[in-house]
């Protein structure tokens, strides 16, 4: 029985909008690889400028490809640390919150920035441009108003996803109405039942986020542990073990009403800007339901194998009420030192910047969408303890 439509968001819009798209870093290798791959699914016509604007920057995006690679002698050999620590959780759960406040730790963290994610293959050689290529972007999210610069913490998957010719979850932004192809790029399991990656495919995805990783890691020196946050990285915990042994995940979870509903305003309000191909409403709500239940059962099973020293889970509310005193259990619980020496002054500051940020509020649910998530996203009600409301 399909499910049915209880959305409304915007799914047209100024085709022209080149602002905050997500391939805008591509260099001609990665496009050409989109445009084979997915191409005949494009609706040209209806996206000529911003197919124009993307291919214009991959010519640019090229030159800098070039010169990172002459500079790989000196990054290639860089060592990835084994040991980064992941925040993990479901879009709209206040990952982006708790990542920002991690990143303050600069004395122990490292983490890639909207400029890194955003051109991957030329962000070590083309600093000196940030200030003209942050005029293709908002000062602040298209979704919740939280500051954007290209010095901001951001999601490394914008990278893979630009790096491997949208071998991602990502890629949906651009080609929603395909939605269903790229499921396979959550888990990244060979022996999926549903949702089998092939082994190319596989290796295709892990030499562009290690390409990426390394990058980054040589940035920051191999002295910095790096913090990484993508929310599709909760259905791979598994995967990243096997890639970084000692690695350390934070988890966040939030009422499900409430994520679906922010979940929402970010569809209507930036999803848009990226589509490459007309979606369906209906399109864009089995996007927002689907990575729901991939992400939280996915991850539900992998993290019962996590030691118990390699995880903390804590909650959206608790972090926005007390974000020092949630911070501070984190340290303890991972035995990270120098918290109320060095973290928790700074951390006072910034909270203290955030004290006249305006969240979203939204209209409260309607019974239909409520039955909807009460169906479709059961598990999180019984295993994160959220009552239905």
């Amino acid at each position: 029985m399909a499910t049915p439509t209880v959305i409304e968001c915007r799914v047209r819009g100024a085709y022209w909008h080149v602002k905050n798209h997500p391939m805008s870093g591509v260099t001609l290798v990665g496009w050409a690889r989109t445009l084979w791959a997915h191409g005949r699914s494009i609706d040209a016509v209806a996206f000529a400028p911003r197919l124009m604007f993307l291919t214009c920057m991959a010519l640019a995006n090229t030159l800098a490809a070039i010169a990172d690679g002459a500079l790989r002698p000196r990054w290639g050999r860089t060592k990835v640390r084994d040991d980064p620590v992941f925040v993990l959780g479901h879009p709209r759960t206040g990952t982006t919150h708790l990542h920002n406040i991690l990143a303050k730790d600069e004395t122990r963290f490292a983490a890639a920035t909207t400029f890194d994610v955003g051109f991957p293959s030329g962000f070590l050689s083309s600093g000196f441009v940030k200030p003209y290529l942050a005029k293709m972007m908002d000062s602040t999210r298209p979704m919740d108003n939280m500051a954007l610069t290209m010095d901001t913490p951001q999601e490394d998957e914008l990278a893979t996803n630009q790096l491997s010719g949208c071998a991602s979850p990502y890629a949906p932004l651009m080609f929603m109405r395909d939605e269903a192809k790229f499921r396979k790029y959550y888990e990244l399991r060979e022996d999926h039942d549903e949702y089998p990656i092939e082994r190319a495919e596989l290796e295709a995805w892990k030499s562009a986020f290690m390409t990426f990783m390394t990058k980054l890691q040589y940035k920051h020196g191999e002295h910095k542990r790096l913090v990484l946050k993508s929310p599709v990285h909760a259905a791979r915990v598994e995967v990243l073990r096997k890639l970084f042994p000692r690695a350390q995940f934070v988890f966040i979870s939030r009422h499900p009403y409430d994520v679906f509903r922010s979940a929402v305003n970010m569809a209507d309000k930036y999803y848009w800007q990226c589509f490459l191909q007309r979606p369906t409403v209906a399109d864009v709500q089995e996007f927002i339901l689907k990575q729901g239940e991939i992400l939280h059962d996915a991850y539900v099973r992998d993290s019962k194998s996590l030691p118990r020293e390699a995880l903390f889970e804590t909650r959206f509310d608790d972090l926005d009420a007390d974000p020092v005193g949630t911070l501070s259990k984190i340290y303890k619980h991972f035995g990270w030192d120098g918290f109320d020496e060095t973290v928790a002054p700074v951390l006072k500051e910034y909270a203290t910047s955030l004290a006249d940020f305006k969240k979203n509020s939204f209209a409260e649910l309607s019974d239909d969408a409520k039955e909807v998530i009460n169906s479709r996203w059961a598990r999180w009600f019984t295993d994160l303890n959220y009552e239905k409301r």
